[in-house]
């Protein structure tokens, strides 16, 4: 019988450190971005004391954004490896998961299938989020060092900026209700923030991943 007492890791330190790290440089990425992106949204410029401050503050933390994940991997390989292993082996029981997924998006109880250590939700945002990151790192370092590049290069590296910036601010304001305000969800927060998680919650939402790391106890 699981309690609510126990606790199972759930996220290594360096898991924990390249989530917030890149958290943190989204969002000033993100504030940065929009204050430069339209004329209408110039008063987020007054966040960074103007708009040549922001365009700075945007480059600099594109640098730490880049830096931090590149970190992470080389001082944990074995840790991305099983992320993007579990990412991508999508089967039947993450299928059921996003079908029954809207009815617990809206707090109805439901039975989760089995699912691994990331659901088939958490997969689906874990290759579209990274997918965006890494193109918009890479056209913005194009639209950055634009002499360097092809001209038609940097024309087609605005609007992939641009999509990839819709595409992942959408993931993460997903990403941020379900794993730190939506009622079912709300462990995943505990878990990226201190690494362990109730056993009960794990045995519930993720009961694959739950037996192996306890040895299907």
């Amino acid at each position: 019988m699981v309690t609510k007492k126990e606790r199972v890791l759930r996220f290594s330190g360096s898991a924990r450190f390249a989530h917030w790290g890149h958290t943190i440089t989204f969002l000033v990425l993100l504030i940065s971005g929009l204050a430069l992106f339209s004329p209408s949204l110039g008063f987020l410029a007054a966040i960074f004391g103007g708009y040549v401050s922001a365009g700075v503050v945007h480059r600099v933390m594109a640098v730490f954004y880049t830096i931090i994940p590149l970190a992470c991997l080389i001082a944990n390989p074995k840790g991305f490896v099983e992320w993007w292993k579990d990412v991508f082996s999508f089967g039947a029981d993450d299928i059921k998961f996003l079908m029954v997924f809207p009815l617990e998006f809206f707090g109805f109880p439901v039975k989760i299938p089995p699912q691994s250590k990331f659901n088939g939700g958490e997969k689906m945002n874990s290759v579209i989020t990274t997918t965006s990151c890494v193109l918009l790192a890479i056209s913005g370092y194009i639209m950055w060092f634009k002499e360097s590049f092809p001209i038609g290069l940097v024309q087609w590296s605005y609007p992939i900026h641009d999509i990839c910036m819709i595409l992942a601010t959408t993931m993460v304001c997903m990403h941020a209700y379900l794993g730190s305000f939506h009622p079912g969800s709300g462990e995943s927060f505990w878990g990226m923030w201190k690494g362990t998680v109730r056993a009960d919650w794990a045995a519930h939402h993720h009961a694959k991943w739950y037996e192996k790391v306890t040895g299907g106890k």
